[in-house]
């Protein structure tokens, strides 16, 4: 059953449906939160705990569990008990990790007609979660997790949305008081004209998966310059700097980021426009 984030009941959430050393076996730290982890006793599917921070925990948790049921958003199992006093999230592991690195490692060396496969996944994550009132605000290649990759045979494929840590409600009276940092590379203009970042809207998420896109099809390559401060991109940007098509960019595809990285919020494709047109590609 699809649940709305008015149903996830904020103050009850950290209920521990598994314990640390009884059900799950912490192993060695991966990144930041993020550490290896076993069943108790060995199964599959394979897994990963997160660490949270006890102030925020519960409300970048709430997304996460609300947004379970969809096949192409990461799996959360739960929070975890444990005597080290952290608020652990369990979820499911993308072995292969995310696309980003997978990209810019030339791990991963997808056809146009394996990326357009990949595209409609993340696109479908996406339509869902616009379904349910949300905003992700944070859509970008390292935020999709891949489960398997074949660069040839589209079938054999699966991708997952992940990290809805900057996620918003699309309601207009919803005031969000958390600290945030601006995603200046993958932003859209109407926020980085903002004084106060108040002007979220499904426009915005449909910019930042124009630039997902353009990063996907560049191989990786971070927008803008790995080696250029966020200061200087956000600068570049407000004097009217835009991505230029990437090398290898297949024509259509171009056309399709050109629709998403207007400048102007209201005269940008929709999500389900866009992925109607991936649908009419014609790769003969």
């Amino acid at each position: 059953m699809m649940k709305r984030l008015s149903d996830v009941n904020i103050e009850t959430l950290e209920t521990y449906e598994y314990q640390l050393d009884i059900n799950i076996r912490k192993k060695n730290r991966l990144n930041g939160r993020f550490y290896e982890a076993d069943w108790i006793p060995i199964r599959e599917p394979p897994i990963i705990l997160m660490t949270m921070n006890k102030e925020t925990a519960e409300h970048k948790a709430s997304w996460y569990l609300m947004l379970n049921s969809h096949k192409h958003i990461l799996h959360t199992f739960g929070f975890v008990g444990n005597n080290e006093q952290l608020s652990m999230l369990l979820q499911e592991r993308a072995i292969h990790g995310n696309l980003q690195k997978l990209l810019q490692d030339k791990c991963f060396q997808p056809s146009t007609k394996v990326l357009i496969t990949i595209f409609f996944q993340v696109l479908d994550a996406i339509i869902y979660i616009g379904t349910q009132g949300i905003i992700v605000d944070n859509l970008c290649c390292s935020n999709v997790l891949v489960f398997r990759m074949n660069s040839t045979k589209s079938s054999e494929n699966l991708v997952k949305l992940t990290n809805f840590s900057m996620a918003r409600k699309k309601d207009s009276s919803y005031v969000d008081n958390r600290p945030t940092t601006i995603p200046i590379r993958y932003c859209a203009p109407e926020i980085l004209n903002s004084i106060d970042q108040s002007n979220y809207s499904e426009a915005f998420d449909v910019y930042s998966f124009g630039v997902l896109l353009w990063e996907a099809c560049s191989h990786g390559k971070i927008p803008y310059g790995s080696n250029t401060s966020d200061s200087n991109v956000r600068q570049r940007r407000l004097d009217g700097e835009e991505l230029l098509q990437p090398n290898e960019c297949n024509n259509q595809i171009w056309s399709i980021i050109q629709c998403c990285l207007y400048r102007t919020p209201e005269i940008r494709d929709t999500m389900e426009n866009i992925q109607s047109k991936f649908l009419k590609i014609d790769l003969e």
